[in-house]
């Protein structure tokens, strides 16, 4: 195997520029370790906000956030070494990286809340990610991609449905109830609303660009309404026989469309905040006696369970989701795939391929 790899290492923050392709050596495996080669990695909205340095405290049982650094939540490959003490994987066997990879031990893990493991650290949060050709994962943090998928498709599922998947457990729905999903185009989005529709729900996305109408009602949503327009909560009552929504998955973040996401809630409906934009604050504003007269739900979701990131493999494997792929760039070419992705003209997942 090569001695010498290509990756993009962050060794500064700012705008797209800071990052740097580069040659660095070829990590090695410990004894309980895999060597994988990298064969596709996913550009996400996280790795947007490390690179620029709009970085909140790091949560509880989070490591600092450290720099030098390599981005990379999701990635996809091929393993090619194996430590002294693997026995389940194998040169040549097809893997992805968890992106939420639980210690199992901690009081939370046993309580079953694996998603919020106190005794962890992510790949492209505290463990160099996947921007990079070759990455060492310790055995237990790596799950087999089914026969039939390929790289791509591996590494745009893993953390783009994981959470959403999480999401349909604080708040679920069936077949009659209605769900809004905002910032219909992302990723996260449409796996939102696959989900929602294999419990039989209708699904509205919101987009802030209405000339993708077309092409978004052809990804699996029902109706797309347009988050700039006054009347999208009146709208949603009308397409929930007058109620509101039964369930908002806000996909967007921040105050604004928290404020429009309570307005299209219906009584005794739940919000969920999937996370925060990140050019913008994370406070939310909240009117206690409008909380108490609507009887709404508020909930925020973190991470997925190892049963739910393999659960998403499975329905993979099966057919029942289908992850977008926008586009793809090559590693090298990792601050274009920024650059697109900060200027929002893409519908679904951005990938590079090292």
């Amino acid at each position: 195997m090569e001695q010498t790899m290509m990756a993009v290492r962050l060794f500064e923050h700012g705008g797209p520029e800071v990052l740097q392709y580069l040659e660095v050596p070829v990590p090695e495996a410990g004894p309980d370790d895999i060597v994988m080669r990298v064969h596709a990695t996913a550009v996400n909205s996280w790795d947007i906000r490390y690179r620029t340095g709009n970085l909140p405290q790091p949560l509880p049982g989070r490591p600092p956030w450290p720099l030098p650094f390599q981005l990379g939540r999701d990635a996809a490959g091929e393993v090619v070494a194996t430590g002294d003490n693997v026995t389940k994987w194998h040169p040549g066997d097809r893997a992805v990286q968890l992106p939420h990879p639980p210690c199992r031990n901690c009081a939370l893990c046993i309580r079953g809340l694996e998603n919020l493991c106190v005794d962890t650290a992510y790949p492209g949060h505290q463990v160099f990610g996947g921007y990079a050709q070759y990455v060492v994962r310790h055995q237990d943090t790596v799950l087999p991609i089914p026969d039939g998928v390929d790289y791509e498709t591996a590494a745009a599922t893993m953390w783009t449905y994981t959470t959403p998947l999480n999401c349909a457990r604080q708040a679920p729905v069936g077949p009659g109830d209605t769900v809004v999903i905002t910032g219909a185009s992302g990723g996260m989005a449409i796996a939102c609303a696959q989900l929602a529709k294999l419990s039989g729900a209708t699904v509205i996305g919101t987009t802030t660009k209405p000339d993708r109408d077309e092409a978004l009602t052809k990804l699996g949503y029902d109706h797309i309404l347009h988050s700039t327009d006054p009347r999208l909560p009146a709208q949603v009552r009308q397409l929930s026989n007058g109620l509101g929504a039964d369930a908002v998955w806000d996909c967007v973040g921040g105050n604004e469309f928290f404020q429009l996401s309570l307005a299209c809630a219906r009584l005794g409906g739940t919000v969920i905040v999937l996370g925060t934009p990140p050019s913008q604050g994370s406070r939310l504003e909240l009117d206690a006696l409008a909380l108490i007269g609507q009887q709404v739900k508020i909930a925020g979701v973190r991470g997925a369970t190892r049963r739910d990131q393999q659960l998403c493999l499975e329905l993979l494997a099966a057919g029942r989701i289908n992850p977008i792929i926008d586009r793809a760039f090559p590693l090298a070419e990792a601050a274009e795939a920024h650059a697109y992705l900060e200027s929002h003209r893409q519908v679904g997942k951005v990938l590079l391929l090292p």
